[in-house]
């Protein structure tokens, strides 16, 4: 089914995103809890076809929520991200789990390593995050390169026409301590989602912008199989049913042949 999609676009805004700097709403992002981290990488880790120690790059890690969920079940994590923010915050969080996981600054399109990885994963909205030109195929073919032969990579992306459709221009959360308002504007030319954060009232008030592209199951297949990857197969986010129309997110796991 083909979806006409609104145009939600408001006026450009010249604001560069900042959403992954100190102090990040992200670093207190109420859904994001360990349980529903253990109960991801439940679904991945077969999927992946990986045992511990198996090396497993975590594509834009944040906090580190899964590199170190990983490192917990014995498995050797590299977590990557271009925000020092993330990376220190994600090097905290390893050292107060008392677990051991690599994480360095870097952008997944330029890093390298000196060994492959048995599998890699690039999840919540990175794979559109990555840069303001949207070099997606750069990402995924240098993330072949660092695979070994018969490696799993993991993507898991909001699917774009079921995100707009159930987009909301405008939210406000309240907290028992704080206010947070989203603003969200979508581009169809683009493809690109961005949400605008007011966090606090009066002159304490944080603003961090967000901006990340949406890809369709077909564009993503694209983009996989012209990178190199093969045997993509889609479900609807993390369970084993398949991808539909209003799936809000898309898993696909691809192989390195």
């Amino acid at each position: 089914m083909t979806t006409q999609i609104p145009n939600t676009q408001n006026p450009p805004t010249m604001e560069s995103p900042n959403f992954f700097r100190d102090n990040s709403p992200f670093l207190r992002h109420p859904l994001l809890t360990t349980d529903r981290t253990a109960r991801e990488i439940d679904f991945l880790t077969p999927r992946l076809t990986i045992m511990p120690p198996a090396r497993v790059l975590d594509i834009g890690c944040g906090f580190g929520r899964h590199s170190i969920e990983l490192a917990r079940r014995g498995f050797t994590g590299v977590g990557i991200d271009p925000s020092q923010a993330m990376i220190t915050a994600a090097r905290q969080r390893a050292a107060e789990a008392g677990v051991t996981a690599k994480f360095q600054q870097a952008a997944a399109e330029h890093f390298q390593d000196d060994h492959p990885f048995d599998a890699a994963i690039c999840l919540f909205t990175t794979l559109g995050q990555i840069s303001e030109g949207g070099d997606n195929l750069g990402l995924l073919g240098n993330v072949f390169t660092l695979l070994r032969p018969g490696a799993r990579l993991a993507i898991e992306t909001p699917q774009r026409d079921a995100t707009v459709r159930n987009m909301k221009p405008f939210e406000r959360f309240e907290g028992p301590n704080n206010a947070a308002e989203v603003t969200r504007s979508f581009d169809p030319a683009s493809s690109v989602l961005t949400e605008v954060f007011e966090v606090g009232a009066g002159a304490a008030t944080e603003r961090y912008v967000l901006r990340y592209r949406l890809f369709d199951a077909a564009q993503l297949a694209g983009l996989l199989l012209d990178a190199g990857f093969r045997q993509a197969e889609f479900t609807d986010g993390y369970t084993d049913s398949p991808l539909h129309d209003d799936s809000p997110a898309m898993l696909v796991v691809a192989q390195r042949p």
